[in-house]
């Protein structure tokens, strides 16, 4: 779907997806997600109330398509090494917003998710 198609809502998702899979937390600006989605700054705040709001939505998202492509749902191995690096570098640059991110989304299967994107960075196979 073409990112004029979306709501607001999903083109700074969407937005902020392809930001934070990029650049990681910390190299990733409300300012810069909000060029791309072609909206203003006060938008991102009205919608997702803050960048860690924001991240940890982005967090769902990846996790969610890793388990996706776990169980061969997913083919688009760009997408998937984008992933790949993001979780990696995420889990070792940033890993105290990482660790509360996997507790606040996934408390009670927080260390079987850990373990599964352990097994992704490990493996180079494809899925």
């Amino acid at each position: 779907m073409a990112i004029n198609e979306l709501n607001t809502e999903d083109k700074i998702l969407d937005a902020a997806n392809s930001t934070f899979l990029l650049y990681g937390y910390h190299g990733t600006t409300l300012q810069q997600i909000a060029n791309k989605a072609a909206v203003n700054k006060a938008a991102i705040h009205y919608y997702f109330r803050s960048k860690e709001r924001l991240y940890v939505k982005v967090v769902n998202n990846v996790i969610n398509d890793i388990l996706k492509t776990k169980n061969g749902l997913i083919s688009n191995q760009e997408i998937i090494e984008q992933q790949r690096w993001f979780l990696y570098t995420e889990m070792y640059n940033n890993k105290m917003l990482f660790e509360s991110t996997l507790i606040e989304l996934y408390a009670n299967e927080r260390n079987a998710i850990r373990n599964d994107i352990r097994v992704l960075l490990e493996t180079k196979k494809e899925f």
